[in-house]
């Protein structure tokens, strides 16, 4: 009898979820918490000590990535790193442990 065990599963610690509504649709960036207000503040440049993970997401904590249909109706494009910059100005996120 064998064990069913999801090897690509990635568990997300120490979360911040930045949550956009735009374009009528909700999307989330799973981000490290302690440099999320650094990153808003203008204080930390570089994006990739941001982000958790290189995707934007409809739901974090189900692992649902958003499709690149909807981030270009909403955002114009599909290119993270815009959408990331973009994020900043939004003031929605909620520090705690999403798995």
């Amino acid at each position: 009898m064998s064990i069913f065990t999801p090897t690509n599963q990635i568990r997300l610690t120490n979360v911040a979820v930045v949550r956009m509504k735009k374009g009528g649709k909700r999307f989330e960036i799973a981000c490290y918490k302690n440099k999320v207000m650094s990153w808003r503040s203008g204080a930390e440049k570089d994006l990739d000590e941001v982000l958790q993970t290189s995707s934007v997401f409809n739901n974090v904590s189900k692992g649902q990535v958003a499709k690149k249909d909807d981030l270009s109706k909403a955002f114009g494009t599909d290119d993270l790193t815009e959408i990331c910059k973009e994020s900043r100005h939004f003031p929605y996120f909620n520090i705690g442990k999403e798995t």
